[in-house]
C-alpha cells in the first residue's frame, strides 16, 4: 500500500475517495485529489526553482491545508522537510538554518519577514489549489555535500525535525518515513480511527504530523483551527460531526472559560485528548465536573512517536500516562538494584523508533542500548500496569544526596487558587549543595505573597524538599509545544 513511503498514502486517498473533503480549515477545504494535485503542482514548482533529492527544505506554513501540500510535496520530489514553528523570530529562524545546512525555504507569504534574506534567492511564487501561494527560496551555495544528501535519502528520512528543547539544547531529530508510518498505524489502533470520523486537530502539524497521515490512510476529515478560537472550534464540532480532539492542556482551560458550550457539545466525541504538556489535575477536574467527560492523554517523544495511551475515564486513572500503546515495549530502568522495579526510566524498543540525531550526527546505533531507547522521563508503574510519570532525569534536584522531583512540588503549588503557572527547579544551596527554588505566575487579580506560598506549600513538604524561594514572574518560559522551558540559564544550567 505504501511501501515504507509517504507520497503514496495520498495517491492512494485520491484514487479511493476523490471527492470526499481531507482537510478543512475555516472556509476553506480541499478533498483528497485536490490535496493530491495541488502538492503536485507545488513539487514541479519545487523542482524548476533547484530543489533536489535530499535537499533539506524548511518549510514554513500555518496549520492546515498549506502544511499538507508543502510536506507532500516535497516527500514527492524526495526533499527533507525541516519544520519551522511559526511562532519563530526572524533570528531564531536563521540559527536554525545555519545549524541545519538549509538547502532553501518553501512558505507561505505571510511569514515573508520571518525568512533571513541573506544567503538564499528569492526565486518563485507557487500557485497552488486556488488561492494558496508559496514563496520557494533556493540558497545561493546549497550547504552540504552530496555524500550527506545520499545519506539522509538511504536513511529514508523525510524529516529533520527539533526536539522540544525543554531541559537541553533542540536535537535534530531524523524521522524515516517507515517511521511515521508505524506512528500513523499505532495512532490508528489506539484511537480505533474508521471511515466517517473526524479529527479535529488543535495541535501544531510541524510537532505532530500523524494525525494527517491517519486521515490518509483511512479516508478521514480533518478539521484544523486555532486553537484559541474557541467560537470557530466550537462551530466545527457541531458542523462536521467530530468524533476526536487533539489538543495541548491550554485549549481545554480556555473551553472551561466559555460560557456558549455546553455538556451536548461533547457527546459524540470519543475521545478528547490531551498532549504536548501535562495536564493539570485542576483542569481536568473543573472539566468533568462541567462537561461530564474525562480527558485523556498519551506520552510520546520525538524519537519514539506515541508509545503510552490513557484512554481510561476513570478518575483514580487521572493523570496518568496510561499503558503501552500496541507494538511498543516499555521499561523502568534503575540502576540501583535495590530500588523497586516500579520505578525507574522510561526506555522504549518499538517500531518505527528514530535514525539518529542531526547535528551533531549521532547514528541510532550508538544511541540505543540493545534496542532500547532511554526517554530520560521518571515514572513509576502501578499495580494495575499504569504509568505515571514522576520527573525527568536531567532535573531531578539533589538535597544532600536525596533526589527531589520538581513535578511534585509543581503540582502542589498548583493547588493554590491564586497560582496560574509554576515551575520548580534546583539552586545552589549552601547547607544542602542544592535545593527547590520556584517560579510562579499568579492570576490575574490575585493578591498574594511569597511568605504566604512557602508556608502553604512547605506545610505538606518535608525538609528536602521544602522550598527555599518563591519569586514572582510575568510569564512562565515554554518551548514552541508549550512544555516548559528548563534551559537558558531561565532556571538553572545543566
Amino acid at each position: 500500500m505504501h511501501n515504507g513511503q509517504l507520497f503514496p498514502l495520498l495517491d492512494r486517498a485520491a484514487k479511493n475517495w476523490p471527492s470526499d473533503v481531507a482537510i478543512v480549515r475555516g472556509n476553506s477545504s480541499f478533498t483528497f485529489l485536490q490535496l493530491k494535485i495541488a502538492a503536485e503542482t507545488l513539487a514541479s514548482k519545487l523542482v524548476a526553482a533547484g530543489i533536489r533529492s535530499g535537499y533539506k527544505v524548511g518549510l514554513l506554513c500555518p496549520n492546515g491545508p498549506e502544511y499538507v501540500i508543502g510536506s507532500f510535496a516535497l516527500f514527492l520530489i524526495n526533499g527533507l522537510v525541516v519544520p519551522i514553528f511559526p511562532g519563530l523570530k526572524k533570528s531564531e529562524v536563521t540559527e536554525l538554518a545555519g545549524e541545519m545546512g538549509l538547502d532553501g525555504y518553501c512558505y507561505s507569504p505571510q511569514y515573508e519577514s520571518q525568512v533571513p534574506e541573506s544567503e538564499y534567492h528569492s526565486l518563485m511564487t507557487a500557485a497552488v489549489g486556488g488561492q494558496l501561494r508559496f514563496h520557494i527560496r533556493l540558497a545561493c551555495e546549497p550547504g552540504r555535500s552530496e555524500t550527506e544528501r545520499e545519506k539522509l535519502v538511504n536513511l529514508g528520512a523525510p524529516l529533520l525535525r527539533f526536539t522540544s528543547g525543554t531541559t537541553s539544547l533542540s536535537k535534530g531529530v531524523i524521522i524515516p518515513q517507515a517511521s511515521m508510518i508505524e506512528y500513523t498505524k499505532r495512532f490508528i489502533s489506539v484511537y480505533s480511527i474508521q471511515k466517517g470520523d473526524c479529527i479535529l486537530n488543535l495541535l501544531s502539524m510541524a510537532h505532530i504530523f500523524y494525525q494527517i497521515t491517519t486521515g490518509l490512510m483511512q479516508g478521514v476529515k480533518i478539521a484544523v483551527e486555532e486553537a484559541t478560537h474557541i467560537d470557530a472550534i466550537i462551530e466545527m464540532i457541531r458542523e462536521y460531526g467530530v468524533t476526536h480532539i487533539e489538543a495541548a492542556p491550554t485549549f481545554y482551560s480556555m473551553l472551561l472559560a466559555y460560557e456558549k458550550v455546553s455538556p451536548d457539545d461533547f457527546r459524540e466525541i470519543r475521545h478528547l485528548t490531551s498532549c504536548g504538556a501535562a495536564l493539570p489535575d485542576n483542569v481536568a477536574a473543573a472539566f468533568r465536573e462541567r462537561f461530564g467527560r474525562e480527558i485523556v492523554q498519551r506520552y510520546g517523544l520525538t524519537e519514539t512517536g506515541p508509545v503510552l495511551v490513557n484512554l481510561s475515564e476513570e478518575v483514580s486513572q487521572r493523570g496518568s500516562l496510561g499503558t503501552a500503546a500496541p507494538g511498543c515495549e516499555i521499561r523502568l530502568d534503575n540502576q540501583t538494584a535495590s530500588a523497586s522495579a516500579d520505578f525507574g526510566e522510561i526506555i522504549v524498543r518499538c517500531p518505527g523508533l528514530f535514525a539518529g540525531y542531526y547535528r551533531p550526527w549521532m547514528a541510532q546505533e550508538t544511541l540505543l542500548k540493545d534496542g532500547w531507547f532511554h526517554t530520560g522521563d521518571l515514572a513509576r508503574r502501578d499495580r494495575d500496569g499504569y504509568y505515571w510519570i514522576v520527573g525527568r532525569t536531567k532535573t531531578v534536584i539533589n538535597v544532600g544526596a536525596v533526589k527531589v522531583f520538581p513535578d511534585e512540588i509543581e503540582d502542589l503549588l498548583l493547588t493554590h487558587p491564586a497560582i496560574e503557572e509554576a515551575v520548580v527547579f534546583g539552586a545552589p544551596d549552601p547547607r544542602f549543595g542544592e535545593a527547590p527554588h520556584a517560579k510562579v505566575k499568579l492570576l490575574s487579580g490575585s493578591n498574594c505573597t511569597q511568605r504566604e506560598l512557602l508556608r502553604y506549600a512547605n506545610k505538606n513538604l518535608s525538609l528536602f524538599k521544602a522550598l527555599r524561594r518563591i519569586e514572582f514572574v510575568d510569564a512562565i518560559p515554554k518551548t514552541v509545544t508549550g512544555k516548559t522551558k528548563r534551559y537558558e540559564g531561565t532556571l538553572r544550567r545543566g
